[in-house]
């Protein structure tokens, strides 16, 4: 079990907290009311009303003020130890397994739970697509996760009908990793008939990831929520196909505040399911026929990074230092300039020079990454 340097007792009451089963945005109104899930757990009834008054804004509803009511009543510690006999690990953002790429992303999860493993250390891709995707969408999803998982590349999705099944099972036909976010609590299968493949994830060497604690039944608001964390913890994000308003493009739209690289499968033009993908194309995404696309995106083709000619440039040393911070992965400015120490003028020509340079890719507003030509 996942313990932090605080101790047992951190992971207590964060597991608590868990178990109010809220909204990003109204775990953070409760720490901030609060300070602490310790003193939110501990909190009398008197203290939960004057809370909710003031916090009459975010809407919490009767259900979830009973429900907080019942959790602040239970015995946290066999909350926490019943954990163990399921299997099941539990991780907040202050312990060293909890992803980095998700650590510090917009209302990324405080704490999640898991079985398996995580990704840490790889590199992975997301996959999403329509739950009532065609044969077509359906294929181009498993070939492909197939393609990425024989190169090592881990590969997460929904664990849904359609294109998230597919996807799955491309990876464990690569003999490669995959990783299920569910919107649902960590011990339960939705949909039921994806139990055998829950499992082979599990068995194969995956993870199944939620927020969600046990016993936690599928509601259609928890799913929206799901897919920041399928887009955090990703590299990149690939859409096989979708209609132009779907859970997909959802996904997509946190992958752009996260400054991750869009992907998409071509479909035919006034095909419905091919709407989102073609939408996304015309928006810059990159098209995606095979695995080898993504693959060049990631520098895992070992021939061509052969090939590749080093340019040796003379850099000054602030454009070492900044260099030096940036990888494959992109980074915001105010990252830049934490870790530099630059001001916000210098840092800003400096990146303007070395993306003249080459060396550096803007990869949206304020998001610098190495470019590929120098990995």
């Amino acid at each position: 079990m996942s313990i932090n340097l605080k101790g047992k007792e951190h992971h207590i009451f964060w597991n608590g907290l868990a178990n109010f089963c809220i909204t990003p945005k109204k775990t953070e109104a409760v720490l901030m009311y609060f300070e602490t899930p310790k003193k939110a757990l501990c909190a009398s009834a008197g203290e939960w009303s004057e809370f909710f008054l003031l916090t009459e804004r975010f809407g919490f509803t009767e259900g979830e003020k009973a429900r907080i009511a019942k959790v602040c009543n239970m015995n946290f510690e066999k909350e926490y130890e019943s954990l163990q006999e399921k299997e099941i690990f539990f991780v907040t953002q202050e312990d060293e397994e909890y992803p980095e790429q998700l650590r510090n992303r917009f209302e990324a999860p405080r704490f999640f739970y898991y079985k398996g493993r995580l990704p840490v250390n790889e590199k992975t891709i997301a996959i999403v697509g329509a739950r009532n995707c065609s044969f077509y969408g359906s294929k181009m999803a498993e070939t492909i996760a197939r393609e990425l998982a024989e190169q090592g590349i881990g590969v997460v999705s929904g664990l849904a009908y359609g294109a998230d099944k597919a996807a799955h099972e491309g990876a464990l036909k690569g003999k490669g990793r995959t990783y299920g976010v569910l919107g649902c609590g960590i011990d339960i299968c939705y949909p039921k008939s994806h139990r055998m493949l829950y499992n082979h994830i599990l068995m194969n060497g995956g993870g199944i990831i939620s927020e969600y604690p046990p016993g936690v039944q599928p509601l259609p608001c928890f799913f929206p929520q799901r897919n920041r964390i399928i887009a955090g913890m990703s590299d990149g994000i690939l859409v096989t196909e979708a209609r132009k308003k779907s859970g997909s493009l959802i996904t997509v739209a946190f992958g752009l505040e996260y400054g991750k690289t869009i992907y998409a499968v071509p479909g035919r033009v006034g095909d419905v399911l091919s709407e989102g993908c073609n939408y996304l194309l015309k928006e810059g995404a990159k098209p995606v026929t095979c695995g080898e696309d993504i693959l060049e995106d990631l520098l895992l083709l070992s021939e061509r990074k052969n090939k590749r000619k080093k340019k040796e440039l003379c850099l000054t040393k602030e454009e070492k230092q900044v260099c030096g911070c940036l990888g494959l992965h992109p980074k915001h400015l105010e990252e830049v300039l934490e870790e530099t120490g630059l001001s916000y003028d210098k840092a800003v020509t400096v990146l303007e020079h070395l993306s003249c340079l080459g060396v550096v890719k803007r990869q949206g507003q304020a998001y610098y990454s190495l470019a590929e030509k120098n990995g």
